[in-house]
């Protein structure tokens, strides 16, 4: 028979997910934004529309030696959306909705696994099942993990952490049985390995699941059996799948880090260091205290720190950061979980707030950060020991739970429609230039082919403030160029010597990059017009600050054979690609598809031999037959026509 407070704790569960799935439906009505075009809506490699295996083993790998990034399942369920529902944005958010949900089962039945293992090495007897079930439920209703779902791409963050919640509950019972005598050893290796392997094929975020089971052995365990002596298991398979991988992935990347990355990001590491410790602070703030009008997705209008003291706010956040570190760590023994949650959350930010040059600032980083911050709270309130009175933690915990539903139902109502989410992005943001750059360009596409449309002129307006606001990049101009060219006004000249000075000034960030190539093809195919002056020195100045940009030089060679007249140069530089990124099986076609254009025959099947090598799976069948056809058809047109016999009687 079920124990009450277990059944009750499943109702309340039941009931918070019903919730969420009604505080979170408006945003499924809205559309596509930022990445989502690069991961599913644009990525041809996704549109999958047979059973053939060779199409779907192209879309697992579709994302491979893209930025060294390979997530093959979060492409299957990209692939999955696209086989049986289309381009319709309900479907893959609905999806995303799904996989949240599951989360906070798993959430639940592994903070239970937590309080128990608890009990076990304190020696205590108590049910915290109801209070699982509230945790859980907040955390699928936190306002700061709406983006973790309305964002179709961070499907990737949410699927991962499915074998993130999944091993840690699988660890923590395997743990559990072995503090009680019921073996369990090979399960604390197994729960790992399996789970990170498998959450690594979603997103890199599944590698902290050896730190998050480390974190709780270190607040709950102490790495250490019930009689005191160390537990050998437990250290032994932290320093194989911790320790060890950690120190090889440091190695590894360390020389990207400081070498490359100025090549395409506009801050320097030091500088990413000293700003996140600001950035961490608002996202404690954030997630505990949300504000609708300090939730947004864009936030690249914070500012860098360039110094402790610059801002001043720069070294305030970091004293307090080390504070609630400190107080953690003093408060381990007498309050484990309180130390487990805090932990939780900086080990959530080791990946994404240190020496990885990343993006500064994106909210769905939080989602796994954000259980431990509600660990944290719970255990002042309601765990060790918390308040003591029953009416008063409920009370408090029915108005949390009320305000997060009201705060999220808000937002996700902001996300229902792209228009409404546009202007109030930059309203909340009015110095985001990524934030006034998608009203816009929402704006333009509200406007469709009508070239006369009011949408345009003011779309122009935001644009033509936006292109000359401080360290601003070159969207905002590449998107001026694109509008006046579209509806065959006048392209002011300055915006080109604009473009060209800013990418003088700083190295291009990856959306400089985006646009320069968007540039590009925009006269490639005759929307705008024709400046390749103008254009050659964007693409000169651009690969020298980039450090030369993979995706850039492959456009310019594309641009050298066909605006320049230039195949040897073409040549040389995509090459050069390839031989820079080997295993990226685009690269490896495009210059395929250069030695066919510029009728280099004997070069051909040399090139397609390197293609088919990367071709598992038959993922590349098609293209691969394709190329060969193209091939064969220009090699006939070249051929000389056959020659009649020469008739006898002329002799």
């Amino acid at each position: 028979m079920t124990p009450p407070n277990a059944r009750r704790a499943w109702i309340l569960l039941m009931a918070l997910m019903a919730a969420t799935a009604l505080a979170y439906w408006p945003s499924l009505h809205g559309g596509y934004m930022f990445d989502d075009g690069i991961y599913f809506a644009e990525n041809p490699g996704v549109h999958v529309t047979t059973l053939q295996l060779g199409e779907w083993m192209r879309a697992a790998t579709s994302q491979c030696s893209v930025n060294l990034l390979c997530r093959p399942l979060s492409a299957l369920t990209f692939a999955a959306n696209w086989y049986f529902t289309g381009i319709d944005p309900f479907w893959p958010k609905l999806t995303n909705l799904v996989i949240h949900l599951l989360n906070g089962l798993l959430l639940f039945a592994l903070l239970r696994e937590l309080f128990r293992l608890n009990n076990v090495v304190r020696a205590i007897e108590n049910n915290r099942d109801l209070v699982a079930a509230f945790i859980a439920g907040a955390w699928l209703l936190l306002p700061i993990n709406l983006t973790g779902v309305a964002y179709v791409s961070q499907r990737m963050e949410a699927l991962a952490n499915v074998f993130v919640f999944l091993g840690l509950w699988w660890y923590l019972r395997a743990r559990r049985g072995q503090l009680a005598g019921d073996g369990g050893t090979a399960m604390l290796w197994i729960s790992i390995a399996v789970c990170t392997a498998l959450g690594l094929t979603a997103k890199e975020d599944a590698a902290l699941l050896p730190l998050f089971t480390a974190c709780a052995e270190f607040a709950i365990t102490g790495f250490r059996n019930r009689d005191g002596h160390w537990c050998k298991p437990a250290i032994g398979t932290h320093l194989a799948l911790l320790v060890a991988p950690m120190i090889a992935g440091l190695i590894w990347i360390a020389p990207r880090i400081f070498h490359g990355v100025s090549g395409y990001r506009t801050f320097t590491t030091v500088q990413r260091l000293l700003t996140e410790p600001r950035v961490l602070c608002d996202y404690i703030g954030w997630t505990l205290l949300p504000n609708l009008n300090s939730l947004t997705f864009y936030h690249d209008d914070i500012a860098l720190s360039h110094g402790l003291i610059d801002p001043p706010t720069t070294l305030t956040a970091i004293l307090a950061l080390l504070g609630l570190l400190g107080i953690a760590l003093w408060q381990r023994k007498a309050r484990p979980l309180f130390c487990l949650g805090i932990l939780w959350f900086f080990a959530g930010h080791s990946m994404t707030a240190t020496i990885i040059p990343l993006e500064l600032v994106f909210e769905h980083r939080n989602y796994f950060p954000s259980v431990g911050l509600l660990l944290a709270v719970a255990s002042l309130i309601a765990l060790e020991p918390g308040l003591r009175l029953p009416a008063a933690k409920t009370l408090l915990g029915a108005g949390f739970i009320a305000f997060l539903a009201f705060t999220t139902f808000l937002r996700a109502e902001e996300w229902s429609n792209p228009i409404r989410l546009a202007y109030s992005e930059a309203l909340k943001r009015p110095d985001s230039q990524r934030a006034q750059y998608e009203l816009a360009r929402t704006l333009i596409v509200a406007a469709g082919k009508d070239e006369k449309s009011p949408l345009i002129d003011e779309a122009t307006k935001i644009l033509e403030r936006n292109a000359y606001q401080p360290n601003s990049g070159i969207t905002s101009l590449q998107a001026l160029i694109y509008i006046n060219g579209r509806a065959h006004r006048p392209i002011d000249p300055r915006w080109w010597q604009a473009i060209v000075a800013k990418l003088h000034e700083r190295a291009p960030s990856q959306s400089d990059i985006a646009a320069i190539i968007f540039l590009f093809h925009c006269q490639q195919d005759g929307t705008c017009p024709t400046q390749k002056q103008e254009l050659l020195s964007t693409f000169v100045a651009g690969l020298e600050r980039s450090g030369g940009n993979l995706n850039l030089m492959s456009a310019y060679s594309d641009f050298a054979l066909h605006e320049l007249g230039d195949a040897a140069l073409a040549e040389r530089l995509l090459r050069d690609v390839v031989a820079a990124s080997p295993s990226n099986p685009t690269y490896a076609a495009n210059l395929v598809r250069l030695l066919i254009s510029t009728r280099q025959f004997d070069k051909i099947p040399a090139a397609i031999d390197a293609l088919q090598k990367l071709n598992r799976f038959g993922a590349l069948d098609a293209e691969i037959a394709h190329l060969n056809a193209a091939a064969a058809a220009a090699q006939t047109a070249v051929a000389p026509a056959p020659q009649l016999p020469s008739d006898p009687s002329n002799r």
